[in-house]
């Protein structure tokens, strides 16, 4: 069995940047005095963590809320 590197080449970058959007948004969520939209900040690790990309850029763009 053969690994076909143009696919790797394409997978290895994107997974590479979900899981560093994973812990980046994770590390957000959990700062002392973090205000989420929803005051529900369970909701938003849920989506953080299943949503794969989309979830922490969500979170990113319309989950805080800045005080």
């Amino acid at each position: 069995m053969s690994i076909d590197h143009t696919l790797l080449a394409l997978v290895v970058p994107l997974v590479l940047l979900q899981m560093a959007l994973l812990i980046y948004g994770l590390y957000d969520l959990t700062r002392p005095g973090r205000r989420v939209r929803g005051d529900n900040p369970v909701i938003w690790a849920l989506d953080i963590v299943f949503v794969d990309i989309l979830g922490p850029i969500l979170y990113l763009l319309v989950g805080r809320k800045e005080v």
